[in-house]
């Protein structure tokens, strides 16, 4: 499961995503090269070749970026997967870029202490599909 983390440069004192306007537009954050060599700064073994696609990937963090297809960005959205360094990394590329990375689950700023979203627990139905079929362990 990802956590998704949405970043732009918002309206000053927006302190919550629900907080933004209506019909805000965010200011261009520069060119999707730009974004990309900001990003390579941070993370330089950046997998670029799809560029609206940045994957950010190893041992301490694994991360996905979107900036989106047009010549310019405007916001990002970072879908965090797993790895201790992962929070720290979206945190150094956000700084760099001069955006605010909020929490979509919670609508809060992203800070180091935020914690990725706990999934519901599964249903009855749910437990039921999941379940191993005795069948398929074999006899011995």
């Amino acid at each position: 499961m990802s956590w998704a983390i949405y970043a732009m440069r918002g309206p000053g004192g927006v302190r919550r995503l629900d907080e933004i306007p209506d019909g805000y537009e965010p200011p261009s954050l520069g060119t999707a090269e730009a974004v990309v060599e900001a990003v390579r700064e941070v993370v330089p073994g950046v997998d670029a070749s799809k560029r609206s696609w940045l994957l950010l990937q190893s041992d301490e963090y694994d991360v996905e970026m979107t900036i989106g297809k047009g010549v310019e960005v405007r916001d990002i959205t970072f879908y965090i997967n797993d790895g201790a360094r992962s929070i720290p990394v979206v945190m150094e590329i956000s700084s760099r870029l001069g955006v605010t990375p909020y929490d979509t689950e919670s609508g809060n700023f992203l800070t180091e202490e935020s914690k990725p979203p706990v999934p519901p627990p599964l249903t009855e139905e749910e437990i039921k599909e999941n379940k191993p079929k005795w069948w398929k362990f074999g006899r011995s």
